[in-house]
Formats: structure tokens, sequence, C-alpha cells
């Protein structure tokens, strides 16, 4: 049996409560995460393999040298898929992975990994470029090469002195989450006022706040999809996750997305693209929420507005606008009529082999190719009981009501522990005393002398 570690959240079906998402942070602070995470877990269960996440301790461990050395008593490969690795936000991380990577003897894998520029070519900091070359001097020692995300991440290594067959690019796996994907087609030639429509929205870009506005007015079926761990909170507990100068920018708790339940945030992959199966059209800036659109067969178009998500729009041939294009006048009909997926669905193939070609070259098997495989990993997550999307604590439905009641046990349940342990301390008070302490710390402290000076003599 051959045993892979992978970087990944969990295992793709096992549930994990919004309050438990919020306190271990399972998301690693985006939900976009769990679709490339668990695409690659899929893609690896091949027969005789035996897949394990790292529930992302690995870059988060402050001991490199005791994970490092469980990696190499437990596992024959460690596989480490990434998104936007190479930023400054991601340094202290990408660290503890290099300082962990170093001292492994087993092969190392990247897959997936881009940088992340602005549209208008402003280059990488220094420090961090010194931090991307020693990451991929310790992968490149341990694998044959490395899976980027597009052409605009491989001119940025090329930079640094990584090149040729050293770099590959092989886009984002996340879009072959179920396997071989489905045929993105428009079921009907346009989409109306009271179409179903998603929206995935980056609250940092601001321009997107006048499309948050005009689409929450216009269209009464929109949904909002955040991502970001801080929107789970907003969401989960009502707490504004900021006081943002505009109002339509969705991430306070009177926003009217927020206050009429038309906010939903995805827990899990699986439940996330069942979701939007049932939507008309997808469109917004989140690459990962677009591509769960994508996955759920739904026309989709992505407002790009940095390298990253440019690269991979390219190179899977994803419909998208630059946000250089958006403005008050920009409308989801419009937007819909030029969403064209023909190039997406003829890509696929080729992009397909591409990836399965790099797995290969690195050592790992894969059921990449097999488009009806019925593997032990399809079966058990079918079976999996996973949570559904969050709402809002506005919501009416008797399903969010039962959610909402599961919040305010979790909160229950955590004051009683709380209670517990301060009834512990408060016992653990009265029983003290200063002067049996001090004897106690006196006599010890009269041993360790006695000690001292036999060992002398």
């Amino acid at each position: 049996m051959t045993e892979i570690l992978l970087r990944a959240a969990k295992e793709p079906w096992e549930a994990v409560s919004a309050a438990n998402v919020l306190k271990a942070n399972t998301i690693a602070n985006n939900s976009g995460n769990l679709l490339f995470g668990q695409s690659v877990y899929r893609m690896l269960s091949a027969p005789g393999v035996s897949v394990t996440p790292d529930r992302y301790e690995t870059h988060r461990t402050q001991s490199p040298s005791e994970h490092a050395a469980w990696i190499n008593e437990s596992f024959d490969h460690f596989v480490i898929p990434l998104a936007n690795a190479f930023r400054p936000a991601f340094r202290p991380a990408l660290r503890r992975l290099t300082r962990v990577i170093r001292r492994l003897k087993v092969p190392v894998t990247v897959i997936g990994v881009g940088s992340q520029h602005k549209l208008d070519g402003s280059a990488t900091d220094d420090e961090l470029a010194q931090d991307v070359k020693k990451f991929m001097s310790a992968v490149l020692d341990r694998s044959v090469s490395v899976g980027v995300r597009g052409d605009r991440t491989a001119e940025f290594l090329a930079t640094l002195g990584f090149a040729g067959d050293q770099v590959e690019v092989i886009g984002c796996p996340s879009v072959f989450l179920n396997g071989q994907p489905k045929v993105v087609e428009k079921p009907v030639p346009s989409i109306s006022t009271g179409s179903k429509i998603a929206m995935t929205i980056s609250p940092y870009v601001g321009k997107l706040n006048v499309v948050v506005e005009s689409h929450t007015q216009r269209y009464p079926n929109l949904i909002y999809v955040p991502q970001n761990l801080k929107d789970l909170n907003m969401m989960v507990w009502g707490e504004d996750r900021s006081a943002p100068k505009n109002p339509w920018n969705p991430t306070h708790v009177a926003h009217p997305l927020y206050v009429e339940d038309r906010m939903r945030f995805p827990l899990d992959p699986r439940t996330w693209v069942e979701y939007l199966s049932d939507f008309d059209f997808v469109f917004g800036s989140r690459i990962h929420g677009s591509i769960a659109g994508i996955l759920a067969g739904v026309p989709t178009s992505l407002v790009v507005h940095d390298s990253r998500t440019l690269e991979l729009a390219e190179y899977h041939a994803i419909p998208h606008t630059q946000l250089s294009a958006i403005n008050s006048k920009t409308d989801a009909m419009r937007l819909f009529e030029e969403t064209d997926y023909s190039k997406y669905n003829a890509r696929v193939p080729e992009i397909q082999q591409t990836l399965a070609k790099f797995l290969e070259t690195n050592g790992l098997s894969h059921i990449l190719n097999e488009s009806d495989a019925d593997t032990e990993f399809d079966r058990k997550l079918a079976d999996a009981k996973l949570p559904d999307m969050v709402t809002t604590l506005y919501t009416a439905q008797n399903e969010g009501r039962a959610a909402i009641a599961d919040r305010i046990r979790v909160l229950r349940q955590e004051q009683a522990a709380l209670e517990e342990r301060m009834e512990k301390i408060e016992n653990h008070l009265e029983n003290f005393s200063v002067e049996k302490e001090v004897r106690k710390l006196a006599g010890s402290l009269r041993r360790r002398a006695v000690s001292k000076l036999r060992m002398k003599k």
C-alpha cells in the first residue's frame, strides 16, 4: 500500500459544523481551499493507494523537525496542492512549509501553485522572491517538476531561475473535483430579473460595490455566496465582518443581502456544487466560487482583478471580464449573453491529459482518466451526511431555524464548559494556602541544595 500525505483540510466525507470550522479554521480562511484539496484527494485515490490529509498542520507547525520525522516514518509521498501561495500574506506559512520539506526524505509534489500580482504587471517584492526561491529549491530536490496554475506564474518563476522541465503549467485541479467535468451549456438563451443568480464577490475589491448594489436591487432571487472565515463568523454569530465605508459592501449585518437571508456560505465542496446546480447563472470575482458553478454545469462568468484569476481564466478558457471593464452599467443579463463555454468544453481533454502526465512524471498513480470510475471514494462521498449551506440569522425556513437552534446549543455547551472550568479554578483557589505552598517550595529548594552538595563531594 502506497501511503500519501496530502495537504488538505479534512477527509472529503467528514462533516464539520460551522462552529467547528470557526474554532479550528479548517478552511484555512477561505472555503475555496476545500475544492482543490478534495479534487486532488479523489484523483490520487487509485487502487493500492491510501491518502491521509495533513489537516493543514504542515504549514502551521512550530516543530518542523518532529513533523518531518513523522512524515518520513509514516508516508511514501507528500503531495501539496496550493493556490496563490506566492504572495506576501502567505509568506509565514510558505517558510514553515519550506522548513519541513528541507527535512524530508520522501518525494514531494506541488500541484497548482500560483503567484499573485496586479494586472498592471507590478513585481513581487524581493523578500518574497527569496522565500519562493528557497521553497522551489527544496521541492525540486525531491520532485521532478512543480505544477503551476498558469503562464504568469511560470514567467515569474523563470525570473528566479526556475524554467524548462522544472515548471509545468497544469491549471487548477479543482475542475476535476468529480472526475470527468460536466459539459457547460446554456439551458436557456437569456435570463431575466426573476432568474436564480449566484454572485461571488471579493469584498476587498471596492469597484464591485456598484455591482452589488444594482444586482441586489434588480434581481430578487440573487444569492450571494461568500467564502472567507470572517464572512462565516458574520453569518453564524451576527457580528459585522467590517465597518465598510460603502454600505453596499456585503460585510455587515445591516446589508440587504444579510437581512433578507440572501447569503449562503459553503462548508463542503459536494453540498456547494449541489446547491449551485439549481441556478441559472453564476458570476463574480471569486475563482473557486466560479469553478463551483462550472462544476455544477451552470454558465459562469468570472471577473478578473489580478494575475491569479486571469491566468486560470486564460488557461482553462473560462469566460471572463477584466475589472477595468466593470462599472455601474454592468449587468448579469449582458454577462450571460457574452458567456460562451465552447472553448472551455473543448479544452478539458487536453488539460486532463496534461495533468495526468504531470502526476505520472512525478511518480503518482491516479484515476484522473477514468471517466466513469465507480470508486470507493465516490461511494463514501455519496453516502456522507454533509452540512448544508449556512444561512444568515434572518432565515425563515424550518431548516434554517433548525440551524440557528444548533448554533444556540453550541453557545450553551460552550457556556456550560466555561462554567465548569471556572468552578474548578474557584475550588482550587479555596483550597490554596500560601503558607503551605511556601513550605513545599522551601522543601524542594532544600532537597536540591543537598543533592548538589553530595554531587560535589
